[in-house]
């Protein structure tokens, strides 16, 4: 019986590694910071895992294998996340007091400034379509995020990014009891982004922009995400394991002129590269006095970490859950602790999250400690 896990387990580290080959590197910015186009507040307090975990929303950017998964049919009228760190409100208080520019400038040196904005709005998810088999979901997903900071150097580089696009994910179950399941996300994105240095000097000689065209790019494009899932059929003491493998960004296409919605824009933003992700979880009904509970290990971002430590890559966490309406979260997001609680009433859903990212090449170097709040009005 045990021969079973453990093959499933060897092919997927061996299609980890062979697909992983083609995976591209990044480019370099003021933060070594991985870009992500989205962020889930769940899936954050889990220490990051979505690919073997990915509910809802989180599978537009993680695995559309597991749209199936969904356990029940949704359409979304709100869902905003806001998302600030801990350093961003104390220092736009600094930058924006009155007194010495230098002085103030100064005092938010080697602090990050981070915000984020997001939305699906609207969105639709049916783990049936027209099929037991089959399960389609649709939205529109809007991401806004900046991390702008002063290094120790006193190099001063904005990174914004402002993502919008429309996102279909389609997925389909096979073999018997549906234990392999397979995806797909198109994703059509418009993303307009910081490209040149504000530096230093500019900032003490009072030196402001004269347009958005004078440090945005702007560019569009169509890519793929490709996924794939597998519940294991072995069960030791109920436990339910599954296995996920997900390709994002499989075209690793660069963003294209186009779109002309900033005037005078001729560079197009740094593309989003192609990344390479695996997982495992393990989830009972039942467990711990609580109605259920989740864990999973993931390795992400593969091609998205170039020069970076092995360690930004890992992911642990899970979450334990009363009758579906409390659920209790908790993991490891690149060597930091995360967690949060989420409420999941009938219409409305809401999240609080608390995550540690790593804002350097190597783990444990610079800390960017991260809130996130997320409203839902669903049906």
């Amino acid at each position: 019986m045990n021969r079973k896990p453990s093959l499933t387990f060897l092919l997927a580290a061996v299609a980890f590694s062979l697909v992983s080959y083609f995976a591209e590197n990044a480019e370099a910015r003021t933060y070594d910071n991985i870009i992500r186009p989205y962020v889930s507040a769940r899936a954050a307090a889990m220490g990051g895992v979505r690919y073997s975990t990915g509910l809802f929303d989180e599978n537009f950017f993680a695995n559309p294998a597991r749209t199936g998964d969904n356990p029940y049919w949704r359409l979304d009228i709100v869902n905003v996340l806001v998302e600030l760190n801990s350093g961003s409100i104390s220092n736009v208080s600094k930058l924006t007091k009155g007194g010495d520019k230098i002085e103030n400038l100064a005092s938010t040196a080697g602090t990050n400034n981070h915000v984020r904005i997001q939305t699906v709005i609207p969105a639709f998810y049916s783990p049936h379509f027209f099929s037991d088999r089959n399960a389609l979901a649709i939205g529109l997903v809007q991401s806004t995020q900046a991390d702008i900071g002063l290094r120790k150097n006193m190099s001063l580089e904005p990174d914004v990014f402002m993502d919008i696009g429309p996102a279909v994910s389609f997925s389909r179950k096979f073999m018997k009891d549906d234990r392999l399941a397979v995806g797909v996300t198109a994703h059509y994105t418009y993303r307009a982004a910081t490209r040149e240095t504000f530096s230093t000097i500019d900032y003490i000689k009072g030196t402001s922009f004269k347009s958005v065209k004078d440090i945005a790019g702007e560019g569009n494009k169509v890519d793929f995400d490709l996924g794939a899932r597998h519940n294991v059929a072995w069960s030791p003491k109920d436990w339910k394991l599954q296995t996920a493998f997900a390709i994002n960004n499989f075209l690793g296409s660069s963003y294209k002129e186009g779109l002309d919605l900033i005037s005078g824009v001729q560079a197009v933003p740094v593309k989003q590269p192609r990344t390479v992700n695996a997982g495992v979880s393990a989830s009972k009904d039942g467990a711990f006095g609580f109605s259920g509970a989740t864990f999973a290990f993931e390795v992400q971002d593969v091609g998205n970490n170039s020069g970076g430590s092995l360690f930004r890559t890992l992911h642990l966490g899970g979450e334990l859950h009363a009758r579906r309406i409390l659920f209790l979260r908790a993991g490891i997001n690149q060597g930091y602790l995360s967690g949060g609680v989420g409420l999941d009433f009938p219409l409305l859903k809401i999240d609080f999250t608390t995550y540690g990212e790593e804002m350097s090449l190597n783990a444990g170097g610079m800390e960017d400690r991260r809130y996130a709040v997320r409203l839902g009005l669903q049906i």
